[in-house]
């Protein structure tokens, strides 16, 4: 190709880029080409998995196109909705056993798909230690989200302590809407009584959580 060809096939393509740029379609047509895309290559045998597509209406308003940032309004409503899903455990009881809830925190097993099923398992785990440090001097942890260690020792065990604490493990986009923090209680990953067992493992003072080495 000679030197004018090619900068004439520059010029043409640099064209054709900018023709496809201004007729991309608006934001709402974009998420409804998007979903369906996702919906016609997910397939699954066991049909209850195709719920994995629904959004609820906090999701939906969290998964604004581009990232692009809450209004105020969108945030105070992800914020009501989130409030609105908790639900506490029947017995009233919020701080259940640390040692359930340390197990709990370490294990990431439940709602996998494995051979087109949901794995077969009684109780979910919730897998804390992928995002944050837990007990002092454990190595295999991560830095996702901000550092246990020492929760109760720097907040203390009230009752009022382990509200906050249950509801943001329940559902944290009630306090901070659209966070990374999965909404473990209102995807019915983990139900009321698991929650309770984590909030002990991280205010119990007799937690390894909690432990001042």
């Amino acid at each position: 190709m000679t030197k004018a060809g090619f900068i004439w096939s520059v010029i043409g393509a640099s064209v054709l880029v900018a023709a496809g740029c201004a007729t991309y379609p608006d934001a709402a047509t974009t998420r409804g080409i998007a979903e369906k895309m996702v919906r016609e290559d997910f397939t699954a045998p066991a049909p209850g998995l195709l719920k994995r597509l629904e959004q609820d209406k906090a999701q939906q308003l969290c998964s604004k196109i581009g990232g692009a940032a809450l209004t105020q309004e969108e945030a105070a409503e992800v914020v009501k909705l989130s409030r609105a899903s908790i639900q506490y455990p029947a017995s009233g009881k919020l701080v259940g056993d640390w040692k359930i809830g340390n197990t709990l925190a370490h294990d990431g097993a439940g709602d996998r798909i494995q051979g087109g099923q949901l794995e077969k398992r009684k109780e979910n785990g919730g897998l804390c230690q992928n995002c944050h440090a837990l007990a002092p001097g454990e190595i295999n942890v991560g830095n996702v989200g901000p550092s246990l260690t020492g929760y109760g020792l720097q907040r203390g065990n009230s009752e009022a302590i382990a509200r906050l604490t249950y509801e943001r493990i329940y559902n944290a986009w009630a306090f901070t809407p659209c966070s990374n923090m999965p909404r473990l209680g209102a995807t019915r990953h983990l139900n009321p009584d698991q929650i309770t067992h984590l909030v002990a493992f991280l205010i119990d003072p007799q937690s390894p959580i909690n432990s001042k080495r």
